[in-house]
Formats: C-alpha cells, sequence, structure tokens
C-alpha cells in the first residue's frame, strides 16, 4: 500500500513536467515590470536614494544576476575565484541599478508614462527565449525608441535576461566594455571591481547641479 501510494504521489507531482510559458506570458511580464518601474521608480516624488533602494528590489526579483555577471566576464570568468566573482557581481548590480535610477530620474514629471510604453509583438527563438518588442514614445523626441525585452525561462518562471535598445544589447555592451579592460589588465578581475565600486559612488551621490 505503501509502495503504491509513493508511486501515486511521485507521479502527480515529477512526471508531469511545468507548463511552458506561451510568448504572451512573457508579454504580461515585460508590461508588468514596464509599469512597476514606472509606477514606483519613475513617477513618485522621491529623493534619488529612495528611487535607487526601490528600484534595487524591482531589478533584483527580475534578472538572474550572477549569469548576467558571468556573461559580462566572457572568458575570464572561468579564472575568477568564488570570492572575486562575488565582489564583481555585486559591483556590477549596483552600477546598473545606480545608472539606470539616473536615467528614470530624468524623466521624473510625467514625460514617461505607462502609455508611452506599447508592447508590439512577442516571439519564442529556437534556444527558448523569448523576445518582445516595444516602443517607447516621449513627448520629447522626434522618433519612437525601439526596446526588445530578451526574457529567459527556466522551470516555468521568467527573468529578465538582457534589454536592446534601438538593436544594442545592454547586455553585449556591458561584455565588450568588461573584458577590453580586464584584457589590457591581464585579467584582473579585482581592479575591474574597483574601479566599479568607483563609478558607483559617483552615481550613488552624485553632484549637486
Amino acid at each position: 500500500m505503501k509502495k503504491r501510494i509513493f508511486t501515486f504521489l511521485y507521479f502527480i507531482f515529477f512526471a508531469f513536467p511545468a507548463v511552458a510559458m506561451e510568448a504572451v506570458d512573457a508579454e504580461k511580464f515585460a508590461r508588468s515590470l514596464a509599469d512597476d518601474i514606472i509606477t514606483n521608480v519613475v513617477q513618485p516624488k522621491l529623493t534619488l536614494q529612495k528611487k535607487q533602494e526601490i528600484f534595487r528590489k524591482i531589478f533584483m526579483k527580475v534578472i538572474n544576476v550572477k549569469t548576467n555577471a558571468r556573461f559580462t566576464l566572457g572568458r575570464y570568468a572561468k579564472t575568477a575565484d568564488p570570492d572575486q566573482l562575488k565582489a564583481y557581481t555585486d559591483a556590477l548590480a549596483d552600477n546598473i541599478i545606480y545608472t539606470w535610477t539616473d536615467r528614470f530620474n530624468g524623466y521624473a514629471g510625467g514625460s514617461l508614462t505607462k502609455d508611452a510604453i506599447i508592447i508590439k509583438s512577442s516571439r519564442r527563438s529556437e534556444n527558448g527565449d523569448f523576445y518582445v518588442t516595444s516602443e517607447i514614445n516621449l513627448p520629447d523626441t522626434e522618433n519612437d525608441i525601439e526596446m526588445i525585452w530578451r526574457i529567459s525561462e527556466k522551470k516555468g518562471t521568467l527573468k529578465l535576461a538582457d534589454l536592446i535598445v534601438e538593436g544594442v544589447s545592454m547586455l553585449m555592451s556591458y561584455r565588450n566594455e568588461y573584458t577590453a579592460i580586464l584584457q589590457q589588465n591581464g585579467g584582473n578581475i579585482a581592479a575591474l571591481t574597483e574601479m566599479l565600486k568607483k563609478k558607483n559612488e559617483a552615481l550613488k551621490n552624485p553632484a549637486k547641479k
């Protein structure tokens, strides 16, 4: 009897694969993330530091920061020890958070609203990632800005893998910049991390204009 019960439970919980996500789920993910950022980071009249805190919570939930950090290091990730990798990962996350919060802060006051971001289409690539194409319509720009959200799925969970703005991959830009620096400095990841930390201090507490 116990064996039959065990077999039944195993069949229920493990035999059936997780329901595969569809392109519409990726669109909803992108839409929800965009609305969350605009509602809670862009629009509110808060201090820059408070916006950084809010965006950090949003950002860390929707990305796989360890995977992204390793990608931006390229081949140098293979030689990094765990402590070096963690320090670099933390510094990279801070850099993205402070950089983008500063940009969002520039739209405070109403120029970037939920209606300004329009989801146009979506598709699933051969490797399983979703590509959600959207347009950003800003009143102070002549042309719409195309932004593609690359969204990955793992075990039924969606994560933001990359943003491609006007054909330029954010993640690839980081990789090109940082691997070039590492190549010039003998693969010194600690030095790259210190450089990022200095940048982060300036971004976190910018000089008052």
